[in-house]
């Protein structure tokens, strides 16, 4: 497991909630952060006041929460990640707490995967008096803030948010071993006298109450963390699919609690098919974009966010189709959404958006640099509805979406020059940063495994005219693309005969979806030989995008002397198919830098090679979207 201490500086711990959810992360400090359950995703609370697991055995009494600087400080904190869980130790002198937190993702279950709600176990290893605070944050203002006893905890709620704000909802803490509870004190009083203190729940009316409420138990406990927003705003107008099933965050709570022993072991299920692989801590806890940065309506349509700070909906091109890779094994029905909203959103001449929207799934656009409109596009969109019917055999929908794909075939026919789509100069592609004209070979070999893709598709349709002409430019583009083959790798592009770390990633499409290779083999296993040996061993950090022959690195933009993690994953697994040499050390590299910076949980769209880190430069496009690009190794 990835393990930190509390000496550590993480980014993000690893985030806990369902699909769709939002998410509470509890970091190496056990401090809950970057909290986003209330529809609050471009706008997370860094720092939950008020959340603390209490533990007193009589002759010790400490805070886990505040261990690091407020109260008796812990001799040591133990924090180890394997998404959705956290495995907590903290220990002080003869005092050991172990907590287990985890939320609820099972491959193939829609409705327990899709919970608003964290479990915690808590254990000590001396009899003791075990207490989960936790503050009321429903309603933007604290004005109508009040707690509720209820049989197994406390349920919180106020009673003044109005339909439009975002955080109108409830949020229920449970345990199964209650003693005692505190139902609602001000978190601006003495918190030493917790267990002391009289239950005065009242409705808050002034800015300073800022209530919260612990419940007690004793011995090993099981806690559960609940909510329910149902605020509607401009940046979430959409229900939640948990509504569906359940009418407020107790009768979530209760159906976690009830359930705890089956969501737990049924999570474990799919991490433990992994374990056993080289990669299998990148590999599980990649995943964790599923709690941070997924959409998931009541009607069940589903998105993710490109990033929080870049908040595109499913953004295509070197994006959706790497972090969609755990929803086509896991959640299949959720790549068919995505896949008919693109379908639906297509343009009237045939060119399928860049994104659903921001922060939406109803108002697609164009491109992040549109105009003009990019050319790699209709392409993924062609080999990201292959690849679904590849995996599930679902002809339905591949008839459903058929007249689409002649559609975007036909749109990208229009962009290509000499038998390859033509970049005018405009930042037309994924490569948004990166002024490049004429032919590139990033865009060339996408395009090349789509007509791969759209000749069995056609095949499959019976439709021998889209059959006749998609063989007719497939060779034209093949012959136009060997050209752009110096002898030992394919050019960047026209005038920039450099090593490109995406030159061939068509034939990461083609090979996940068993086509042909898009050319030669023996000019892909050289093209990355080269990026293996020459990219690979640029930077000490990371595999940067653009390099010369002698190993330097092109200033040209951010996205050429930054390595993209996702994209150094896709190509390090083809290389490992292609039996490369040393091609695993790509991987190893990109993912050992990402631990070291404490990036695991909120990896970047960019790492510079420069220092390792996320580029300074520019945004940081934190969780992106593109982080699970590594489960290439489950295919």
């Amino acid at each position: 497991m990835v393990t930190y201490t509390h000496k550590d500086n993480i980014v993000a711990g690893v985030p806990l909630g369902g699909i769709g959810t939002g998410k509470i992360e509890i970091d190496n400090k056990v401090r809950v952060v970057n909290v986003t359950i209330a529809n609050n995703w471009n706008n997370p609370i860094k720092e939950l006041q008020g959340f603390h697991i209490y533990i007193n055995t009589n002759d010790e009494e400490f805070f886990a929460q505040k261990i690091v600087s407020f109260y008796p400080s812990a001799d040591e904190v133990i924090y180890e990640g394997k998404y959705p869980f956290v495995y907590i130790t903290v220990k002080r002198k003869d005092v050991e707490v172990r907590i287990i937190a985890f939320s609820s993702i099972i491959p193939n279950n829609l409705k327990d995967s899709a919970l608003p709600a964290v479990g915690l176990k808590i254990k000590v290893n001396k009899e003791s008096l075990i207490g989960l605070s936790f503050p009321n944050i429903t309603g933007t203002f604290n004005i109508g803030r009040i707690n509720k006893r209820v049989k197994e905890g406390v349920f919180h709620t106020n009673l003044k948010a109005t339909d439009y704000d975002p955080r109108k909802g409830n949020v229920t803490i449970i345990s199964d071993n209650i003693e005692s509870v505190v139902t609602q004190f001000s978190l601006g009083e003495e918190i030493r006298g917790w267990k002391e203190k009289l239950d005065y729940p009242h409705e808050v009316t002034g800015m300073a109450d800022s209530p919260a409420s612990i419940i007690f138990s004793r011995g090993e406990s099981r806690f559960v963390i609940a909510w329910y927003f149902t605020g509607k705003s401009v940046y979430y107008p959409y229900g939640h699919y948990y509504e569906n099933f359940f009418k407020d965050s107790y009768d979530v709570a209760k159906y976690f609690l009830d359930n705890f022993d089956y969501l737990e072991r049924e999570t474990k299920k799919w991490q433990d098919s992994i374990l056993s692989h080289q990669f299998s801590d990148a590999i599980i806890n990649s995943a964790y974009i599923l709690s941070s940065t997924t959409w998931l309506d009541e009607r069940g349509r589903f998105g993710i966010l490109e990033s929080v700070t870049c908040p595109c909906v499913s953004t295509l091109g070197t994006c959706y189709e790497f972090g969609s890779l755990p929803i086509l094994l896991l959640f299949p029905c959720l790549e068919k959404q995505t896949i008919l909203l693109f379908a639906k959103s297509q343009r009237d001449d045939g060119y399928i958006p860049h994104d659903l929207g921001l922060f939406s799934l109803d108002a697609p656009n164009d491109g992040t640099s549109s105009p003009p409109k990019w050319k790699d596009i209709n392409p993924t969109f062609i080999l990201l509805v292959y690849r679904y019917y590849k995996f599930t055999k679902d002809i339905e929908t591949l008839k459903q979406v058929y007249p689409a794909l002649i559609k975007a075939l036909k749109w990208e026919f229009t962009t290509l020059k000499n038998g390859l789509p033509y970049l005018e100069g405009k930042f037309d592609s994924a490569f948004d940063a990166t002024p490049i004209k004429g032919h590139d070979s990033y865009v060339s070999s996408v395009y090349i495994a789509s007509l791969l893709a759209m000749r069995e598709i056609a095949r499959l349709m019976n439709d021998n005219e889209t059959l006749k002409e998609v063989e007719e430019k497939l060779k034209e583009g093949r012959e136009k693309f060997e050209k752009m083959f110096n002898g030992k790798y394919f050019i960047a592009w026209e005038g920039m005969n450099a090593i490109f770390t995406a030159q061939i990633f068509g034939e990461w499409w083609a090979r996940m979806l068993d086509l042909e290779p898009i050319v030669d083999k023996e000019k892909i296993v050289s093209a990355l030989s080269y990026i293996v040996k020459v990219n690979g061993n640029t930077s000490p950090y990371c595999v940067p995008n653009l390099v010369t022959e002698n190993g330097k690195v092109i200033p040209l933009s951010p996205q050429t002397y930054s390595s993209w993690p996702r994209m150094t994953f896709a190509i390090c697994w083809l290389a490992y198919k292609y039996g490369i040499k040393d091609s695993l050390s790509l991987c190893e590299k990109e993912w050992n830098n990402l631990v070291k910076q404490g990036l695991v949980w909120n990896q970047p769209s960019r790492i510079s090679s420069i220092n390792g880190k996320p580029d300074p430069f520019v945004d940081f496009l934190d969780h992106y979207i593109g982080s699970p690009a590594i489960w290439s190794f489950l295919f």
